[in-house]
């Protein structure tokens, strides 16, 4: 009992302990439901099924072991395609084992235990089995029963097998995405179910799932083509997590400045005008002493959306150090650059922000911002950067809160 007490669960809010347990609950009552059932094993499709799932991880276990230690949210998870592949062939209950067995393998092998949370996994892999029965669900009302060579699959039953794709995809996502939701609160929609890139790789996955599930049912042999596609595009997951890292700061997910200096380099080279914005935190400094250093990250990951969202799409925004953040505004002259740094300082001093673990709402902060153009400022991506970076400390000498060009005094504040 000493031991269950320190459970890390419990160090949870309390609705997200409810919704965890509630989560668990549910498909434990899904597993004896479908156990109370009593339905014959196809052992042979289920003895080959377990087989492949644990080569396969075994064959990529350094390649999910690096993915998930370098994972801070939402990862594609490659139990997927097999779960998907055993609500095909497997009858529910065996399907709910497969998921189990599965789950912990890729754990035990995967995964650094002491890094891992029990009740995590635990929940993760009970979100699937729900997701396994919604699938499940879907098939069976349209009259796709548990796949056997005997089964003549046409053109509207292979739409079934899709669909219940896609409400596999939909219920696991939806139920982890509620659970972060939960836990922080505060977590923007790209935090809670990952990017389009992520949830279009999760699809691919199930697909190679419902495609494995056909061949294993059909032609079993032929499933020995399928371990390199799928050795492949594990590798290009942690691929991307790589170029993520190496590409992005981690703390607000903007680029960082060897990234964005790369940019403004190439943008360089066209030869048109472009505006540079330094942006800095007024009292950063402050926040952290005050609050704390997890209360300061909230700020810069909130500052960093709120920077994001005033400019336009196919500008650049990085974080320079700090609290300092970097803007590249292509095609523009003096005046529409001030503009849009007017409209930045505008939204920080809008800005509210809910602390961590308090109910504390942030809501004096400002920023003083340094604005250059290319090529009346300066002709190279360093001096550009230090001429905005020159004015950026004329706004703080002046008194802060402030847009200041590095042209001309010109300094604009509103209230």
């Amino acid at each position: 009992m000493a031991r269950i007490a320190k459970w890390p669960l419990w160090g949870r809010p309390v609705l997200s302990i409810w919704y965890v347990l509630a989560v668990d609950l549910a498909a434990l009552a899904v597993i004896a439901a479908a156990f109370y059932e009593r339905v014959d094993l196809p052992v042979v499709t289920a003895a080959a099924l377990a087989a492949a799932a644990f080569v396969q991880g075994e064959a990529s276990r350094r390649i999910e072991r690096l993915r998930r230690v370098m994972s801070g949210s939402v990862h594609i998870n490659m139990v997927s395609v097999w779960v998907f592949a055993a609500v095909l062939t497997l009858p529910m209950s065996w399907v709910a084992v497969l998921t189990a067995l599965v789950s912990a393998h890729v754990v035990v092998r995967s995964y650094r235990v002491q890094r891992s949370y029990p009740h995590r996994q635990v929940m993760n892999a009970a979100a699937m089995i729900l997701a396994a029965w919604a699938a499940r669900l879907v098939l069976d009302a349209g009259g796709v029963p548990v796949l056997t060579r005997a089964t003549d699959l046409d053109a509207v039953s292979i739409g079934v097998v899709l669909a219940a794709a896609v409400a596999f995809f939909a219920v696991d996502g939806v139920l982890i995405a509620v659970s972060l939701r939960i836990d922080s609160g505060t977590r923007s929609l790209p935090d809670l179910v990952g990017s389009v890139d992520d949830n279009a790789l999760e699809l691919a996955t199930i697909c190679i799932g419902a495609v494995i599930g056909l061949v294993l049912v059909y032609q079993p042999f032929a499933l020995l083509f399928l371990f390199v596609p799928l050795f492949v595009l594990h590798r290009s997951v942690l691929v991307k997590h790589l170029e993520e890292l190496a590409t992005k700061d981690q703390k607000t997910g903007l680029l960082n400045a060897t990234t964005w200096q790369d940019v403004a380099s190439k943008e360089l080279t066209r030869g048109s005008p472009f505006g540079v914005l330094m942006v800095d935190l007024d009292h950063f400094k402050r926040v952290n002493d005050t609050y704390g250093h997890l209360a300061g990250d909230e700020v810069l990951k909130a500052v960093a959306g709120t920077v994001r969202r005033s400019v336009r799409d196919y500008d650049t925004v990085g974080r320079f150090g700090g609290e300092e953040f970097v803007v590249l505004l292509p095609g523009l002259r003096n005046r529409d650059v001030l503009a849009i740094a007017e409209r930045i300082r505008r939204a920080i001093s809008q800005l509210r922000v809910p602390l961590p673990d308090s109910d504390t709402v942030l809501s004096t902060l400002s920023a003083s911002i340094g604005a250059a153009v290319y090529p009346e400022a300066a002709l190279g991506v360093d001096e550009l950067v230090h001429a905005a970076d020159t004015a950026l400390y004329r706004a703080k000498r002046a008194g802060r809160n402030r847009v200041v060009s590095s042209l001309a005094v010109i300094d604009t504040r509103t209230g």
